[in-house]
């Protein structure tokens, strides 16, 4: 007879599985396959995706996933395994029926695997989701939502669903994050700016109703008024541009350029979009955009990593499966 269980699952985007071209090709051919990331017809994408992507892209990208490989892996795929193992640990301990897992929208283990898994081993009686994104967009936080709808469509059963469709407001998200940049300052040093820079969206996908920009915004300012800081210490950007659409502003690299144009000789930049390492925070923040900042004239570029698998993120995570 199976166990009853009450199931976490946390899911991000994901990233390739290994330093290999092959690898890189076939994580970009799934994720730029989704109609929630790239919104054209077929027709019109997929020669510019095969034609061109897919078969230039993943060699370049190569060398810059191994400038932030980790020994176990991707770094969001290490610390999204050790945010599910370390949840786990902390409800298990409570409560024998909750389990943490944790899926990617594009590399594997994928959403479908994880729940076909889930429901061979036990009776799930609550599914809890939580897409690792703490500012809703249609790009990511519907993208989970689709996978987990199509995995139940035409089953003969469903689980209790709770799906969290973001955490931008969550008052131990922002502590969380503004304690990050308090250690940062007491280690490190206070510097003369402090850059909020969140992944970018084509600026019609706001104007036609996405929720993301306000919710960077809520983000942004909830950090702020819990560090007490005033308007002109700190800016709100935009990174990771795509193709020819209009995209949010300001991008982050031209902000760090005109601040180091400005005598601004020091800066602290953080990504509260992402809860985990990645490439683009990693090589293009705190590699590609330090070297841009310093040639510009800047003289201290200050990084702030992401939450990770810090206890303050794993009690958010803890907070937010007990809904």
């Amino acid at each position: 007879m199976k166990q009853d269980k009450n199931v976490i699952l946390l899911i991000n985007l994901g990233s390739p599985d290994s330093l290999e071209v092959s690898s890189i090709r076939e994580f970009l051919r799934r994720f730029l396959s989704d109609r929630r990331v790239v919104n054209l017809p077929k027709i019109l994408w997929y020669p510019i995706l095969y034609g061109f992507i897919l078969s230039m892209r993943p060699q370049r990208l190569l060398s810059k996933y191994k400038c932030v490989w980790m020994d176990d892996g991707s770094p969001l795929i290490h610390y999204t395994r050790l945010q599910a193992e370390k949840l786990n640990r902390l409800l298990s301990t409570h409560d024998d029926s909750v389990i943490v897992k944790y899926a990617f929208s594009y590399s594997t283990p994928q959403i479908n695997i994880v729940l076909d898994a889930l429901h061979r081993e036990y009776t799930v009686k609550k599914l809890t989701v939580i897409p690792l994104y703490p500012q809703f967009s249609s790009t990511t936080t519907m993208a989970v939502f689709d996978s987990i709808t199509k995995f139940y469509t035409n089953k003969l059963y469903l689980p209790q669903l709770l799906y969290i469709s973001s955490f931008c407001h969550n008052q131990a998200y922002i502590k969380a994050l503004a304690k990050s940049i308090l250690n940062s300052w007491q280690n490190n040093g206070r510097h003369e700016k402090l850059v909020f820079s969140y992944h970018g969206l084509p600026t019609k996908l706001i104007q036609d109703g996405d929720a993301y920009f306000d919710q960077c915004a809520a983000t942004t300012m909830g950090v702020v008024n819990e560090l007490g800081i005033s308007s002109d210490e700190y800016i709100m950007a935009f990174q990771s541009k795509f193709g020819n659409q209009k995209w949010l502003l300001p991008a982050t690299n031209s902000v760090l350029l005109d601040l180091a144009k400005q005598g601004i000789k020091s800066v602290d930049i953080i990504c509260p979009g992402f809860v985990s390492e990645c490439l683009e925070t990693l090589e293009e923040i705190a590699i590609a955009l330090q070297e841009n900042y310093i040639h510009a004239g800047g003289e201290v570029y200050n990084y702030i990593p992401c939450l990770n698998d810090d206890d303050n993120f794993i009690q958010v995570l803890r907070e937010l499966s007990e809904k």
